[in-house]
C-alpha cells in the first residue's frame, strides 16, 4: 500500500517591499503609476503564511516549519511627479521539524530526525524611484497616469546568519569566514551568500475610477553574474522582462475584489529564502485578491495564490497593511 505523507510548511512573514521595491503599489506585485494624492508617502507592512502538502511513500508523519520576516519600507513623493523610497528587510527566520524516515520492517519510526532553525539579519536592502510625466486627474484622484522607474539592489551577504541542527551550528553572514559553499538540507544553497546585485528598470501606467483600479507595468529585472565562492544568491533570481497586471472591483464602500498576475517576473514575496522541498519547483504568476478599507490608497490587501500551482497540495495566504499620508 502506497502511503501519502504530507509535508506542511507554514512560513510567517512580516515585511514592507513591494515586488519591485520603491514602486510604491495598490495591487500587490504590480507597481503602480500612482504618486500619492495627498502629497506625502506611503508606508506598507506585509505579512505571508504558505502552506506545502507534498506527497511522499518514503517518509512516515508530517513534517511542520513556520518562519517569520521582519521589515519596513516608504515611498516618499517629492513635487508633484516623483517619488523616491526604499525597503529592508531586519529579521527573517525559519524552524522546520523534518518528516520522520521509514524503517525497513514497519511505517512508524522510533524516532524524528532533529528541529532545522534558521535566522537571518539585516538584508535585501534596495532603493530607487519614479518620475511621472503624464497624468490626467480629475480632484478626487481618477483617471489616468503614466510613469517610469528604476531600482536598485546591492550585492550584500546579510549582515549576520545562523544555522541549527540537534547539536550542530553554523555562522554566516557579512563578516563571517567561515560560510563558504556549504549548502543546507532545507535550503537551495548557502543562506548566508551575497544575494545577486539587481537592477529594476518599470514603465508603469494606472487608471482609477470610483469603483474600478487598474495598473499594468513592464518590468525589466536584471540580476548581476557573479562567481562568488560562497554558493549562488541564496533569493530566487529573475532575469529578463516581465508584464505585471492586475485591478480591483470595488463590491462595496470597503470590499473590492481582483487579482494580480506577474507572469515570469518576481512575486509579491520576492525576498523570501526559499525551502528545499518537493512541489516548489514552479514559479507562481498569478493570485486572487480581496481589499477591506474604505479610504484611497489605504487599507488591508488579502491575496491566495499556490506555490506549487497545486491549489490541493499548497497554499499560500498574503496580508499586506498601506497607509498613505
Amino acid at each position: 500500500m502506497t502511503h501519502r505523507i504530507a509535508l506542511t510548511a507554514l512560513v510567517a512573514t512580516i515585511a514592507a517591499a513591494p515586488a519591485a521595491a520603491q514602486f510604491s503599489s495598490d495591487i500587490p506585485g504590480v507597481p503602480r503609476a500612482s504618486i500619492s494624492v495627498r502629497g506625502g508617502h506611503q508606508n506598507r507592512t506585509e505579512w505571508t503564511f504558505s502552506g506545502y502538502r507534498v506527497p511522499t511513500t518514503t517518509n512516515v508523519g508530517d513534517s511542520l516549519a513556520g518562519g517569520l520576516r521582519v521589515g519596513f519600507g516608504t515611498s516618499y513623493r517629492i513635487l508633484s511627479q516623483f517619488e523616491l523610497g526604499y525597503d529592508f528587510t531586519l529579521l527573517d527566520g525559519y524552524a522546520v521539524q523534518p518528516p520522520t524516515p521509514k524503517t525497513t520492517t514497519t511505517t512508524t519510526s522510533a524516532a524524528k530526525p532533529e528541529t532545522y532553525l534558521r535566522g537571518l539579519a539585516a538584508y535585501g536592502f534596495r532603493i530607487g524611484g519614479k518620475y511621472r510625466p503624464i497624468v490626467a486627474l480629475d480632484p478626487d484622484g481618477n483617471g489616468y497616469e503614466i510613469a517610469f522607474g528604476a531600482a536598485v539592489q546591492p550585492q550584500l551577504k546579510p549582515l549576520y546568519g545562523i544555522e541549527r541542527q540537534g547539536d550542530s551550528t553554523r555562522q554566516g553572514g557579512q563578516f563571517q569566514k567561515n560560510d563558504k559553499a556549504v549548502s543546507s538540507t532545507f535550503f537551495r544553497s548557502n543562506p548566508f551568500a551575497k544575494l545577486s546585485a539587481t537592477t529594476d528598470i518599470a514603465a508603469m501606467a494606472s487608471y482609477r475610477s470610483r469603483r474600478l483600479i487598474g495598473d499594468v507595468a513592464i518590468v525589466a529585472e536584471k540580476a548581476a553574474d557573479r562567481t562568488a565562492v560562497d554558493g549562488p544568491s541564496p533569493l530566487g533570481v529573475f532575469d529578463g522582462v516581465s508584464i505585471r497586471a492586475g485591478g480591483s472591483y470595488r463590491l462595496a464602500p470597503s470590499i473590492a475584489v481582483g487579482g494580480a498576475f506577474w507572469g515570469l517576473g518576481s512575486p509579491p514575496w520576492r525576498d523570501e529564502v526559499r525551502l528545499n522541498v518537493l512541489g516548489q519547483e514552479k514559479t507562481e504568476q498569478y493570485a486572487f485578491l480581496l481589499q477591506f478599507g474604505s479610504a484611497p490608497e489605504a487599507g488591508v490587501d488579502l491575496m491566495y495564490d499556490s506555490p506549487t500551482g497545486n491549489y490541493g497540495q499548497s497554499g499560500r495566504l498574503y496580508l499586506r497593511f498601506r497607509s498613505t499620508r
